[in-house]
This record gives structure tokens, sequence and C-alpha cells, in this order.
């Protein structure tokens, strides 16, 4: 049993060198990655002016048809930015991917557990690498099919952020992305910031040091979905989006309410997504370091 939790801390280890390689994407600049729409603005001549297709602009969008609306903020970017992990099994018992995690070890390969709820039921994957750069995830999935695992496939999954937004990101990127608040709180280091009504659609936890987002949460109930269709605002939203949760917990709300956390796990990064009693509705979105 030591040698296999060293074999994850190696894996994690591994994977971590992997994530700050030389894969990495370049930043987001929100004033290129942000179309707001102008009357008389249709989704062809956005995507000509953009050099993208409507198709494109549809997807990251999720929008459902052709009609877009004055003040809409429409994301322009993020197709790119997907790790491919590269998966050697997935199992329901833990301890079974235990022994396969020790296993590509002793085959010199990085090993780690991840967890995805799918169906209600949690499946123990293991993984041995996730790039940026598919050529370099190709290349991995290759050498371990050589070595035996014949089954082994490239899972893609997107980077976690909320509306483009992560921790790192400059305070500023909020304003270029999301637009201006009508009002902004400050206290200590969070921010409050209204977009619409009496409540704070977007809380942001700077770090001291530079003043960049520590933490950033997300209220939908705050927020229009006309204006920003490519946020989440039901969980089926939020699992189109983001794919199947890493775990699933029951948690109380509003005194004796049930509400249900889905958490997903990539990198460095953390995103809850609270679903609200009706088990319908997206209470709010957090994306921390974790």
């Amino acid at each position: 049993m030591k040698k296999i939790k060293q074999v994850f801390a190696a894996g994690i280890l591994s994977l971590a060198v992997i994530f700050s390689g030389g894969d990495v994407l370049a930043d987001h600049n929100g004033d290129t990655d942000i179309a707001v729409v102008k009357k008389g603005d249709t989704l062809y001549s956005l995507a000509k002016k953009h050099h993208l297709n409507v198709s494109q602009i549809s997807e990251l969008n999720d929008l459902t048809g052709t009609t877009i609306y004055p003040g809409q903020r429409l994301i322009l970017t993020g197709q790119d930015e997907v790790y491919h992990r590269i998966i050697v099994g997935s199992f329901s018992k833990k301890e079974n991917a235990e022994q396969r995690a020790a296993w590509l070890e002793d085959k010199i390969f990085p090993a780690a557990i991840s967890t995805a709820v799918i169906d209600g039921k949690t499946y123990h994957r293991v993984q041995t690498g996730a790039y940026k750069n598919k050529k370099n995830a190709v290349k991995q999935l290759e050498a371990v099919k050589k070595a035996g695992i014949t089954d082994a496939f490239i899972l893609t999954s997107p980077s976690l952020h909320i509306f483009g937004l992560k921790p790192g990101d400059a305070y500023d990127d909020i304003i270029k992305r999301m637009g201006k608040p009508k009002k902004t709180e400050t206290q200590l280091n969070i921010k409050s910031l209204y977009y619409q009504g009496d409540g704070a659609g977007v809380r942001a936890t700077l770090n001291m040091k530079d003043g960049t987002i520590g933490s950033l949460a997300v209220y939908p109930e705050y927020l229009s979905p006309r204006l920003f269709p490519a946020l989440p605002f039901t969980k089926a939203e939020a699992v189109k989006l983001y794919g199947n949760a890493s775990k699933t917990k029951s948690v109380t709300c509003y005194e004796s309410a049930k509400c249900e956390d889905l958490t997903y796990q990539l990198d460095h990064l953390e995103l809850k997504v609270r679903i609200d009693r009706d088990q319908t509705t997206v209470q709010f979105l957090e994306i921390t370091n974790r």
C-alpha cells in the first residue's frame, strides 16, 4: 500500500509537470474573446468579422437559434481550451484502479486516479497524462497501447472556467468579459458586482499580493440568460458545458431543503456548481484553486 501511495504521489507530480509544461495556452484577452451584440448585428456578420463560422459561435454560446439581441455578450473563443487525457481504465471499485496505477508505475508511466459520476454511479478513472496539445496525447496513447493496454483512449475535457474566467486572471478581465456592473461593493479583498436587481451577480475574492482573482463566484439568478447565454443557468446546461462531475453531494440549503453540489476537478482548479432544491436551477458556480 505504501508503494501504491508513492505511485499516486509520483503520478500527480508528473501530471502537474505536464499541465505546466510546453502545451500552455496563451492568455486570453477579454477585448477580443467577447462580442457585444449591437443593433443590426447578425450571427453571420459577427462570424465573418471574427473569422469564425456561425456554428462555432452557436456552439460556444449554447444558442438554439439564430436570433441574437443587442447587449448580448457572446464568447468567441474556448474550443481550443481543452485537456486531452489518456484514460487507461475506469473501475467501480477503487482497489482495481489502484492495481492499474501500480502496473503503470512498473512500466514507468505516470499515474493518477480521478473520479467521475455517471448516471449516479461513481467510477474511478486511471489516467496517464493530460495534454493541451493533442499530438502529444496521441503519442502517449500509442506508447500505452504498445505497453499492453489496448483499450486505452483519449478523453477530451473542457478546461474549468466560468464565462472564460478563472483564478489567476486579472480583476479587469471580469469587466472586459461580463461588462461594467451597475454597482460595485468592496469589503476587504472581496468585490461584489451588481448587474441587475438587488443581488450581486458576481463576487470575486482577490489575492492580496497582486490583485488577481483568487476565487470567483457567479450567481445566475441575478444575471440575464439572454445577455449571458454561455453561462449555465440549469443543471442540464452545466453538465453539457463541463461534462460529468468528479463527485456529487447532497447538501442542506434553505433550512431543511436539499440541494446538490456538482464538483469538477482538473489541473489545479476546482469548480463547484450548486443545484437548487428544484434539482434544476443553478444556484451558484464557484471556481477556486485547490
